[in-house]
């Protein structure tokens, strides 16, 4: 069993965060980093960003919007080596994105899937506590309720 989960890293003062083992038994050597919808980053194996590039490939060459996805994943992304001891340093122009000070952020880690994000980690609490009332909704339409279910049942 694959599990997704979340560590949370201190930003060290050279801009590193220390992967954790369960992590860098999936992540090894380069990886990379882009910007993510918000204000996080998007961590790719090569294998997945070969993949995810494929999905911004296709359509014409003149619609805005592609252009617009392809300025912020392909032109923020940045190859990064890991080094020995299992650290990645984040360029400047990705800390800046995802405000991840050195020396005081502390980096959440999550492996969703299909990609690994990173987000400053009060960013990270703010962000799920905004999208709380909607993720509900939105799983309650996907996978329903039991009070919905026991009140059809009533109904009938």
């Amino acid at each position: 069993m694959e599990l997704q989960g979340s560590t949370v890293n201190p930003v060290d003062a050279s801009g590193r965060i220390t992967l954790r083992d369960h992590q860098l038994d999936q992540l090894e050597g380069t990886v990379v980093l882009t910007q993510g919808f918000d204000e996080n980053l998007f961590l790719f194996t090569p294998e997945q960003w070969g993949e995810f590039i494929k999905g911004l490939g296709g359509g014409s060459p003149m619609d805005p919007d592609m252009d617009d996805l392809k300025r912020l994943f392909q032109g923020g992304a940045e190859e990064v080596e890991l080094d020995d001891r299992g650290r990645m340093k984040i360029p400047e122009a990705l800390r800046e994105w995802a405000n991840l000070k050195p020396g005081e952020s502390r980096a959440r880690v999550l492996n969703i899937g299909t990609r690994w994000e990173v987000w400053e980690s009060a960013r990270y609490k703010s962000y799920m506590s905004e999208r709380k009332a909607a993720l509900k909704e939105y799983a309650r339409k996907k996978f329903g309720t039991l009070a919905e279910d026991g009140a059809e049942a009533e109904e009938q």
